[in-house]
């Protein structure tokens, strides 16, 4: 029979070479790990090489809050408006301001005509004081001269009581001039010094209610949160905040880092669209909790230092933003 296949000899096998696909794949695989390896451990233990922190885009910021219960009625500004300073930005009302003005008023109104009785009886009784001595000593002086009249008997006794009760009016009369005279002084001293006090409160709280004018306190711009008309604030309570000055990122810096972190020292700034040069302006002496929009869920909430860079470009990004903080050159 003859064979339909032909089976290779056992002592004489042809050597067969191997494919090497297998070799790429582990490249990839080995690639990839490494790649994995180097971010996990950039992103626990990056911030001891690399200058590396989140930063919020900052203004000076200046708030107008309300001093007294205040009703909004008519608001000159919008989100964002740039205003100067002493410029009109609200218009508010308050009934208990209006109240007190009118007591003030009021107060100060009763003060003045009180000073003005004052000032009469003390012109009515420095004029009659002379009349008052020259009468006293007249008669005194018929007193004496009576006395002798009443000894002798040449004088009866009725008419000795009527001189002797004259001359004791008219001295009565002396003392209460006198007396009134200088009270009147010290009363007039106290009441114009009261009416001065009212005057001043009257004015300060005219000049601090300013008919409910609400002026901006410094060149800048309007923030985003705006009061509308009929809205009502109590004492105390925000109305609208102003931003002035240049722009500035307020930054958290890391916990732990094995380089020096100084004054002076320039930084990249980046909000993702675009990057800024920065200088570390000054490295604050307090801490505070990251922001909820920087903690990590992987990490447990921390304070860091706080540190303020100045832009080179102030005007590149908008108040609040979000941004990263990276050193320019690598350590």
């Amino acid at each position: 029979m003859r064979s339909l296949k032909k089976r290779p000899r056992s002592d004489n096998l042809v050597n067969q070479s191997r494919r090497h696909s297998g070799s790429l794949g582990r490249r990839i695989y080995l690639g990839l790990l490494i790649v994995f390896v180097f971010f996990v451990a950039n992103y626990f233990w990056g911030d001891l090489i690399f200058l590396r922190g989140d930063g919020l885009v900052m203004r000076d910021k200046t708030v107008i809050a309300a001093s007294y219960v205040s009703r909004i009625d008519e608001v000159a500004v919008t989100p964002g408006a740039v205003v100067s300073e002493g410029e009109e930005i609200l218009h508010i009302a308050s009934p208990e301001q209006l109240e007190r003005l009118a007591d003030l008023s009021t107060r100060q109104a009763d003060l003045i005509q009180r000073s003005a009785e004052f000032r009469l009886r003390k012109q009515i009784a420095d004029r009659m004081l002379p009349l008052a001595k020259e009468r006293q000593q007249k008669t005194g002086e018929l007193l004496d001269m009576v006395g002798g009249l009443k000894s002798s008997g040449n004088l009866s006794n009725e008419r000795y009581h009527d001189i002797l009760a004259e001359s004791f009016d008219a001295s009565s009369q002396l003392a209460r001039l006198m007396a009134d005279q200088d009270t009147l002084s010290d009363q007039m001293a106290s009441l114009e010094t009261a009416r001065t006090e009212a005057h001043m409160a009257l004015k300060n709280l005219q000049d601090h209610y300013s008919q409910g004018v609400i002026r901006s306190p410094v060149t800048g711009t309007v923030g985003a949160h705006v009061p509308v008309p009929g809205s009502v604030y109590r004492s105390g309570d925000p109305m609208v905040s102003i931003f002035s000055g240049d722009a500035y990122v307020l930054t958290y810096l890391p916990r732990r880092y094995l380089f020096a972190i100084e004054v002076g020292m320039e930084v990249n700034v980046s909000s993702g669209r675009q990057s800024v040069a920065g200088v570390i302006d000054a490295i604050l002496p307090v801490s505070d909790m990251l922001p909820q929009e920087f903690q990590s869920n992987f990490k447990p909430r921390e304070r860091s230092q706080l540190a303020r860079i100045r832009l080179v470009e102030p005007d590149q990004f908008p108040l609040y933003e979000k941004v990263s903080v990276s050193s320019r050159l690598m350590w």
